[in-house]
């Protein structure tokens, strides 16, 4: 499999980015190093400390983040939380849902929230013109910290991935803490999706030890006409029916 970020994959994009000879937008310092916005045919890309991070071409798996739970979502109101916001394709997936009551977005830098309105053309200005939606400047762990038992789902995309970090404080998200600080801001029957690069079967017998149902499920964007995967990891905290590959903590290696 091949991610759209800091992998072989990725670096594949990278190549192709500057082939094309990229326009840079804008580049300034966030909170975590240098961020870069950058433009090439016609596509917005974000480059982060020299890593690419996520482009438009990444809609697919951005809303995968969101869609890839709604078959064991219970029924009901939905109160949503979104690591991360990108490009915003994960929050207008969201905010799709006419069962969606709230969306919070929690994003780290602030400049990624002043892209996305500057830039992000239709889906910014959906957002924000929906009241149900809410992007705030804060790390997700001290959001869902802050709100036990809160989120119906939670979608987690603000690194990439369980082994290949942009940001190495991010790892709290993806290590036994992390995971269980997801759970205890779940709602009972509540769900937590991780968006990763690929399988990682220390993450997956992580996750299984914790929740009762998690599952792997694939996703694909089309990159230059290359076809890249990338695997939601959903983690019910009560079980949930069959479908995509069902994981237990007996059946993965540590």
């Amino acid at each position: 499999m091949s991610s759209r970020r800091g992998s072989p994959g990725a670096g594949e994009i990278r190549r192709a980015a500057s082939d094309n000879a990229p326009r840079e937008l804008e580049r300034t310092r966030g909170r975590s190093g240098e961020l870069v916005l950058r433009a090439r045919n016609g596509r917005l890309e974000v480059i982060s400390n020299g890593t690419f991070l996520i482009s438009t071409d990444n809609e697919a798996s951005s809303r995968a983040l969101v869609s890839a739970a709604l078959p064991w979502l219970l029924a009901g109101p939905l109160c949503i939380l979104i690591g991360g916001l990108g490009l915003g394709f994960a929050l207008d997936e969201a905010l799709a849902l006419e069962r969606a009551a709230s969306v919070t977005v929690a994003e780290l830098e602030p400049v990624v929230a002043s892209w996305f309105a500057h830039y992000g053309g239709q889906r910014a200005r959906r957002a924000s013109a929906d009241r149900r939606a809410r992007i705030v400047i804060e790390d997700v762990c001290d959001v869902m910290r802050s709100a036990p038992e809160a989120f119906d789902m939670i979608c987690l995309d603000t690194d990439n991935g369980p082994q290949w970090l942009m940001r190495e404080p991010n790892a709290a998200l993806y290590d036994d803490e992390g995971i269980a600080l997801a759970f205890s801001a779940l709602k009972a029957g509540g769900l937590v999706v991780f968006w990763s690069p690929e399988r990682y079967p220390r993450f997956e017998a992580a996750l299984a030890a914790r929740f009762p149902s998690v599952r792997a499920i694939g996703a694909v964007d089309v990159v230059d006409g290359r076809e890249l995967e990338y695997t939601m990891y959903v983690a019910a905290k009560v079980g949930s029916p069959g479908g995509g590959s069902r994981l237990k903590a007996d059946d993965l290696p540590e």
